[in-house]
């Protein structure tokens, strides 16, 4: 009896021990500033491109950067006139001859200022550029290449452009669009709005038709057989729809979480990502939820293989979900890649001849030489069933292997319990010993204040804000009870009635002006920290400093 007691305050002792996460050794990194990467690097044989968006001050802007595959940066192309955010992801096109004439090798970049440009990736020089309507931003949808011409989502609609010169083929006015990329089907463009429209133009750039849809569409549509896939995007929740290209009927799929990713088609598998988590799609007479894995995804994904993609945590302290898929689209097998700069991400990871480069919210790149690094295994609906069984297992094996000892049967006892614990321990230990880390993980980063002597004492230990506007500061303090930096500055606001104007944005809620002033946007720092969330989802302490100031 003695061994059998110790043999059970080993097994959870065991199961209580926590394990480390595993990364591959990084070749090299480097900080590009104070801005985003919210896009994709972008890579050939010879360079990873990489570009800046975000919040920004002083003389800081962002920018696209060409680094060669060692880490040496080759060239820097500023923007000096663009806004906030630009989000356009990057594209590569080889040099080629079409109908409209013959092109060089090109990087093509889509600005919030309504620019767009075709730059040599040699060495970042204008080929040509081109401006696009603008309206609070210009372009930050992905453009589509075709043949000889790129079609690009501007803040109004769409243009096509040949690739040799930037000359205009059509121009289409639609409606206001965010991160509306375009897709090509049924012999027609497609893409979406912030109207909650989705809109048809013809090859010929003459609009249509436009459907109603129940919310904003901030992706390109995506064809599987003959219907589009869409996550429509609500003010706290999103839809997942299929719009059926020969009966024109649109579908709802199912029901989800905010703020949707980009999604991601794997073959015949569709991946979407939101707030609530990742949820794989297919379509046979009728499409239908295949499977789904609670996580945060509100980017881009990219997939390495036919069955793997790589998906950015949008939470602090993450770093990418690598999901394997089965011929079925059930996520058999789900884990982390760690890194050192791990943190809030809405970008995609890049590969090219062994190579893997990764940019993060915090505006890190970072590049390794292996596409297949060890990661933190993290249990998908399938591995959570076989550890239920485990613990159903391990209780039977307790009850029988009481019984016996009762009945005197000491050894069968032991023979049964032990094998029982040899088999549980091998399904249970990762993923219990996982959570258990999980949970002990605590954020015990100091934090800073800003407090002016000139403030009441009566304010000490509530919530400030401070608006830095044109005609003076103004600081109201003694607020309490807030839990994020949107809901403290609205009541703050409401105390001096200035007037608040917003934007939804694929990275949540954006300022767009204080009292009328708009100028070239908004940004918040807490406790003097330049803040690095949107304003509904950065969490504050009781006790904060929140300062708005002009970009």
């Amino acid at each position: 009896m003695r061994r059998f007691a110790l043999l059970c305050s080993l097994l959870f002792a065991a199961l209580l021990l926590p394990t480390g996460t595993a990364s591959a050794s990084m070749n090299w990194s480097v900080d590009l500033g104070p801005g985003y990467i919210t896009t994709s690097p972008v890579v050939d044989e010879n360079r990873v491109y990489v570009r800046t968006s975000g919040f920004w001050t002083g003389s800081e802007r962002p920018e696209v950067k060409a680094f060669s595959h060692d880490g040496s940066l080759v060239w820097t192309y500023r923007s000096e006139t663009t806004t906030q955010h630009d989000m356009a992801p990057l594209l590569l096109k080889s040099g080629g001859t079409g109908a409209c004439g013959s092109w060089p090798d090109l990087l093509l970049v889509g600005w919030a200022n309504g620019d767009f440009l075709a730059l040599h990736p040699s060495n970042g020089t204008q080929v040509w550029n081109l401006s696009t309507p603008v309206e609070g931003w210009g372009i930050t949808g992905a453009p589509l290449l075709e043949d000889d011409h790129v079609v690009v989502p501007t803040r109004k609609g769409m243009m096509r452009l040949c690739l040799a010169d930037g000359e205009v083929d059509f121009s289409v006015n639609l409606s206001l669009g965010w991160r509306n990329g375009i897709t090509f089907a049924d012999g027609s463009y497609w893409t979406g709005s912030e109207t909650g429209h989705l809109w048809q133009v013809d090859a010929d750039g003459n609009t249509v038709n436009s459907h109603n849809l129940s919310g904003k569409l901030r992706h390109a549509p995506l064809q599987l057989g003959h219907r589009l896939l869409l996550h429509v995007q609500h003010t706290t929740s999103s839809t997942i729809q299929t719009y059926n290209l020969t009966s024109g009927v649109i579908d709802d799929i199912h029901a989800s979480g905010g703020a949707p990713a980009l999604p991601l088609l794997m073959g015949e598998t569709v991946v979407f990502g939101d707030n609530d988590g990742l949820t794989t799609v297919r379509c046979d007479a009728v499409c239908s939820v295949i499977d789904r894995l609670a996580t945060k995804v509100n980017g881009e994904m990219a997939s390495t293989s036919p069955l793997e993609f790589y998906a950015p945590v949008n939470a602090p302290d993450e770093g990418w979900m690598v999901v394997q898929l089965n011929a079925t689209g059930w996520m058999v097998q789900a884990g982390t890649y760690s890194t050192p700069h791990d943190g809030y991400g809405t970008s995609s990871p890049a590969m090219v001849d062994g190579w893997l480069f990764l940019g993060n919210d915090a505006g890190v790149l970072m590049a390794y030489a292996s596409l297949s690094p060890p990661v933190e295994s993290t249990p998908t609906n399938q591995q959570n069933g076989w550890s239920l069984l485990g613990m159903m297992g391990l209780a039977l094996a307790l009850g029988g292997s009481s019984r016996l000892a009762r009945g005197g049967q000491f050894s069968a006892a032991w023979r049964l319990f032990s094998l029982t614990v040899l088999a549980v321990a091998l399904l249970m230990l990762p993923e219990v010993a996982q959570t258990w880390s999980a949970t002990l993980a605590e954020d015990t980063a100091p934090v800073s204040t800003e407090w002016n002597e000139s403030w009441p004492a009566a304010w000490q230990g509530t919530q400030i804000v401070v608006f830095e506007l044109p005609e003076g500061t103004l600081a109201v303090g003694g607020l309490v009870g807030h839990a994020n930096v949107w809901t403290l500055t609205q009541e703050a606001a409401q105390k001096h009635n200035l007037p608040l104007a917003t934007e939804e944005t694929g990275l949540g809620l954006y300022l767009l002006s204080i009292n009328e002033t708009e100028g070239s946007g908004w940004e918040y720092f807490l406790n003097g920290e330049r803040g690095a969330l949107a304003v509904d989802d950065a969490s504050i302490d009781s006790t904060v400093v929140v300062r708005w100031s002009l970009a």
